[in-house]
């Protein structure tokens, strides 16, 4: 707790309630604790947020925006790519980040410019409106859940010596290869089959 005053705006409750955020988490996040960080009072917080919700929106607009996209080159498959893995790379920095999107998806603005980019890319390519969308959210869920995974595997790790000899046939059968390469292996191997299945629908005229 800072017994410091900081003068009162919304980037300097922003900064605080990010700090708050690596530090004890989404439910650690209060109106209370951001006021505690911040020398301040609770009621003065609210003359600039209304309440819990848009201070966590206030968070995730701050950390989206910080999200580089990377120069568009006008190749949808290799700007599609620059959009998975800068946004991959931020949720892996900020595992709390994943989460906290998760729970105010559908609740904030501040993802509209990432998902705006993206849909720019797959209607430059050629996508209709109803698999653009559909291909957006597919993306989502495999940089999500690659965030999400690489995460846990940080805090406990199997390393492949230690890991349980397989009982079962097919378990077995790709046991050398469950715990093998390295978690950005596995995400751009995900990645490249889905941009490869974009590129099959293309070619089968599949995006009315």
């Amino acid at each position: 707790m800072s017994s410091e005053r900081v003068p009162l705006s919304r980037p300097a409750i922003a900064a605080a309630a990010i700090d708050l955020l690596d530090e004890v988490g989404i439910d650690g996040l209060t109106m209370r604790a951001v006021a505690a960080r911040l020398g301040s009072g609770t009621m003065s917080l609210y003359r600039h947020v209304a309440g819990r919700d848009e201070l966590l929106d206030l968070v995730v607009t701050e950390l989206t925006d910080r999200i580089e996209f990377g120069t568009p080159s006008g190749d949808w498959r290799t700007d599609l790519a620059s959009v998975a893995r800068h946004t991959r790379r931020a949720l892996v920095s900020r595992p709390q980040l994943t989460l906290l999107l998760t729970a105010r998806a559908g609740s904030t603005a501040a993802t509209l410019r990432a998902l705006d980019h993206t849909l720019g890319i797959l209607r430059a390519a050629g996508l209709g409106p109803r698999e653009a969308v559909r291909t957006n959210h597919a993306l989502g869920n495999l940089v999500a859940g690659a965030a999400l995974w690489e995460a846990e595997g940080r805090r406990a790790p199997v390393p492949a010596g230690d890991a349980p000899a397989p009982t079962r046939e097919n378990l077995a059968w790709a046991a050398e290869e469950l715990f093998a390469g390295t978690p950005e292996d596995r995400f751009e191997y995900g990645l490249q089959l889905l941009l490869d299945g974009i590129e099959a629908s293309l070619a089968g005229g599949s995006s009315a």
